[in-house]
């Protein structure tokens, strides 16, 4: 008879989403692996196979989150859109964070973590602008179109998610997120000065 193997992924995931809800509610310090198992429904041991400790679970908590922010910024540059719209759809994708409450409460428990742990920070930037590359390949695409003009890609991309989160994204940590009608005019004021700088 062939033995066949657990499906350990499934409860992996259960224990992911206990976690940032635990992380959200009590905060990095307060969470308990205790807690978490619980909520996972899961014994203890078990997390503890899965995470051998909090700081790791925490960090495969954010690699998560920071997986469902990456798919929302996978856009391709279509020649048939206006550059407003496009470049809509990137500051969307950072805008989500602010109106999707379990995100945002899951990045301000990782403010507060990183306040205190800088290479925690450093760790999660670097895996951050990983995901924020899309930007430069559309920026590519549209100078190769004749539509945008950019010395340096790299450089613009950064530029514009910094003036993105600079507006929307860590406003909503301290103070909770902007209101609609005022965050449409923002992106708008935002994307204007952007091809008023790159536009071809």
């Amino acid at each position: 008879m062939v033995e066949r193997k657990r499906d350990t992924s499934k409860k992996r995931n259960e224990i992911l989403d206990a976690a940032a809800d635990a992380f959200t509610q009590d905060g990095y310090d307060n969470a308990s692996m205790d807690k978490i198992a619980d909520m996972a429904g899961a014994s203890k041991r078990t997390v503890y196979n899965h995470f051998p400790s909090k700081e790791e679970l925490f960090k495969n908590v954010q690699d998560q989150f920071i997986t469902e922010i990456m798919a929302l910024k996978q856009i391709d540059y279509n020649p048939d859109e206006t550059l407003e719209k496009q470049l809509g759809e990137f500051a969307n994708a950072k805008l989500a964070i602010s109106t999707n409450p379990s995100w945002l409460g899951l990045m301000k428990a990782a403010t507060g973590v990183y306040m205190t742990n800088p290479e925690f920070a450093k760790d999660a930037v670097e895996r951050a602008e990983d995901a924020e590359d899309t930007l430069v390949t559309w920026l590519e695409a549209a100078q190769a179109d004749g539509r945008i003009k950019v010395d340096n890609s790299k450089l613009a991309a950064e530029a514009f998610w910094a003036m993105v989160a600079g507006a929307f994204f860590w406003p909503s940590i301290f103070f909770g997120p902007m209101k609609p009608k005022e965050a449409e005019a923002m992106k708008k004021e935002l994307i204007d000065l952007f091809l008023s700088k790159y536009g071809a």
